[in-house]
């Protein structure tokens, strides 16, 4: 009976101290910053270390990096406690991500993501939208007309006709500039009327009169210079809008906080519309791993960081569009630009939405689709519309679920 005694004590005792070294293990949270958002995050691991006892380790990784760094920490039995992620990262490791519908209240969250099993998988921490960024100095010494919040909106020809004044002005490399990423052009198809998939993932509609005519005109865009194909160049299409020698600039609201440093005077206006107005929503979300060996304390922590008090001091501290349901989030000084993208986001048909989360859903996708638009610029292309988005329907549906 001592022996059992015994034998006993000495399991209980290894059970006690590996909770211990559990509890004292530092966690690693995986990180990108386009702008502030890193600050304020450390902000908040301050914050809760101080209340918990938990020390989360902020590692900075540069976003080209990202993926490749969190795949080999996966693959190599070392994966993070937590990891800020896109819906494109989501799809791709979902399988190593641990569920959260009993962590946090997630109806109270839009721009959720879910498994296989209909169980979500991360916490969204800000939403993403496509925009338009203008270069006002520039515009307004060259007398180049552009709408505000409330009035009519452009449409796609009347914005080549008003930009298409900066092109041959001193001081002007090009009009205007897209992000080399393909999302933010695919919100082009949307305004021409084009759901991507018909029946996903078998009838997409990327071979319809519409979608090959919105590719035409931005293959026009490049062939006619109206476009800035250095963006392919430098994969950084908001360094080259710092130089203030474009007029316009296709990116996203992230940009608000990181262009407040610039040395001419910008601001966010309607995007142009065809027969829809239209953008295309994203955002970054907090996921926990498994195998990192403290998968209990990254749930605490994101249950701790879903609470209101600390997600709108994020969300607010950045400050990004929130997708917390019910927040007032003061946005101070970027509350008319962000004015802008809450009304894209407003004005967007919800078949779009949903039509864009069936497109993440591909393993892959982010790759295919940003051939596709390098094709569009390189001009030593000789393929048409037509045949860039049959290549790109196949490539799909090559790998989609």
């Amino acid at each position: 009976m001592k022996k059992v005694l015994g034998f006993m004590f000495v399991i209980m005792t290894l059970v006690l101290l590996v909770g211990c070294n559990q509890e004292e293990k530092t966690l690693q949270m995986l990180w990108w910053s386009d702008g502030t958002e890193g600050e304020v995050m450390q902000d908040l691991l301050d914050q809760y270390e101080e209340e918990k006892g938990i020390v989360i380790e902020l590692v900075s990784i540069p976003y080209n990096d990202y993926e490749t760094r969190l795949a080999t920490m996966i693959s190599g039995g070392e994966a993070p406690a937590l990891a800020r992620v896109t819906e494109g990262h989501l799809n791709n490791f979902k399988e190593q991500i641990i569920p959260l519908d009993d962590v946090y209240d997630t109806a109270g969250y839009t721009n959720l993501f879910y498994n296989a099993d209909g169980e979500v998988i991360s916490l969204p921490m800000d939403i993403t939208a496509n925009g338009l960024f203008v270069n006002v100095d520039l515009l307004e010494a060259n007398n180049v007309n552009y709408p505000e919040l409330g009035d009519p909106v452009w449409t796609w020809e009347e914005f080549e006709t008003e930009m298409n004044k900066l092109k041959g002005k001193d001081g002007v490399t090009a009009p205007g500039l897209f992000d080399h990423q393909a999302h933010r052009f695919m919100a082009v198809f949307y305004q021409h009327g084009v759901e991507l998939w018909d029946t996903p993932y078998t009838t997409s509609n990327l071979k319809s009169t519409q979608a090959v005519s919105a590719l035409q005109m931005l293959m026009d865009f490049y062939d006619e210079g109206f476009l800035g194909d250095q963006t392919y160049v430098t994969k950084n299409s908001a360094s080259l809008f710092r130089t203030g020698t474009y007029g316009f600039h296709v990116s996203g609201n992230w940009n608000v906080s990181g262009y407040q440093d610039l040395g001419f005077e910008w601001a966010v206006v309607p995007m142009p519309q065809g027969t829809n107005r239209a953008t295309i929503l994203g955002g970054k979300s907090l996921a926990a791993f498994q195998g990192s060996g403290t998968e209990k304390r990254a749930q605490d922590f994101i249950e701790w960081m879903a609470e209101g008090e600390q997600h709108d001091a994020y969300t607010g501290g950045v400050p990004y569009l929130t997708p917390r349901l019910g927040a007032e989030v003061n946005y101070g000084d970027f509350a008319d630009q962000y004015a802008v993208f809450l009304d894209e986001i407003a004005a967007t048909d919800e078949k779009f939405v949903q039509d864009w989360l069936n497109q993440v859903m591909i393993p892959g996708m982010y790759p295919i689709i940003n051939q596709l638009v390098e094709d569009a610029a390189n001009p030593a292309n000789t393929k048409t519309a037509l045949e860039l988005l049959t290549d790109l329907e196949t490539e799909l549906k090559n790998v989609a679920p």
